[in-house]
């Protein structure tokens, strides 16, 4: 069994399959991704070239064509593909900030992984839970965004942006938001509902042609 890391320099008939099997697999994978290789029968010939080679993910059986000493010969194994993710070591609430030391890594099968999950640490550091993590557990997409910064109900500025014009009324979240979200929330003089955007702590930008009424002078 080879454990072999991508990229791969060439060498015995394993090396080069796993080499080129990750090559398959595209960018899905991320280049820290490991395969651990078992040819089905011995073959100890020099490798030409790989015309052709395919991985079952839910069996975990590739099979290949190379050509050695200027033959055609069919290959066949198993390939377990693995790759580095990220989990908590703590159970992390809604409303608390990640930070690096909140995350270790363990190593998965490709399948076990799945798209569905968080692939770095990058992406999670920084962010703010919307559901509770727990430690050791893959954390989904979609289930972190930037920290909440409008709270719903909570008194917000409500800024209103048309080139050179500023304006600025007293505004109630409908929602809450991190930096980026779109909320909506109500003008407290008109009882006006508008949708806009979170800039930053208790502030929401709305800009374009309508004017709040209780944002004129």
């Amino acid at each position: 069994m080879l454990a072999l890391p991508l990229p791969a320099a060439a060498g015995p008939v394993e090396a080069r399959l796993a080499e080129e099997l990750l090559a398959s697999l595209g960018p899905s994978v991320p280049p820290d991704a490991q395969v651990a290789l078992t040819l089905g029968r011995p073959f100890d010939g020099p490798v030409d070239a790989v015309r052709d080679i395919g991985l079952d993910p839910r069996t975990g059986i590739f099979q290949a064509r190379i050509l050695s000493n200027g033959h055609p010969v069919e290959l066949s194994g198993r390939a377990d593909v693995e790759v580095t993710m990220p989990v908590p070591v703590r159970r992390i609430r809604p409303g608390e900030v990640i930070e690096a030391s909140d995350l270790t890594t363990v190593r998965l099968s490709l399948d076990r992984a799945g798209a569905g999950f968080i692939a770095t640490a990058d992406a999670l550091v920084g962010q703010s839970p919307r559901r509770q993590l727990s430690a050791g557990r893959l954390v989904q997409v979609g289930s972190v965004g930037a920290p909440i910064v409008v709270q719903r109900n909570r008194p917000v500025t409500l800024v209103y942006e048309d080139g050179a014009l500023l304006l600025a009324a007293r505004g109630r979240a409908l929602q809450e938001g991190g930096v980026g979200d779109s909320v909506r929330v109500m003008n407290i003089a008109s009882s006006t509902v508008v949708t806009g955007t979170v800039t930053g702590a208790e502030t929401v930008s709305v800009s374009g042609p309508r004017v709040p009424q209780a944002a004129r002078p």
